[in-house]
């Protein structure tokens, strides 16, 4: 197999500019939401229990308070359409 070939392989595979703003955004809502969720660690940390079961309810809050922005950000900005030339032939 020659170099050019494997170029325009790795080049098939890679994604588009578009695509990688829009998973880089959407990580963004997930991250910026369960830290949200987190902030009651330091609201109100009496309430928060330290043992397995505790952190359980932690991380479900957390996960609660990710999926809310990451809902919006996706009806917001689905996902964006290929617009490389599935056509052009080799």
């Amino acid at each position: 197999m020659h170099l050019l070939q494997i170029c325009s392989k790795e080049s098939e595979l890679s994604m588009n500019n578009a695509t990688k703003v829009w998973i880089h955004s959407l990580a963004v809502a997930a991250i910026g939401g369960a830290a949200g969720a987190l902030g009651l660690v330091i609201v109100s940390p009496s309430s928060v229990t330290w043992t397995l079961a505790g952190a359980r309810s932690l991380g479900e809050v957390a996960l609660i308070g990710a999926i809310i922005p990451v809902l919006a950000f996706l009806k917001q900005s689905p996902l964006p359409m290929n617009t490389t030339d599935s056509t052009k032939q080799t």
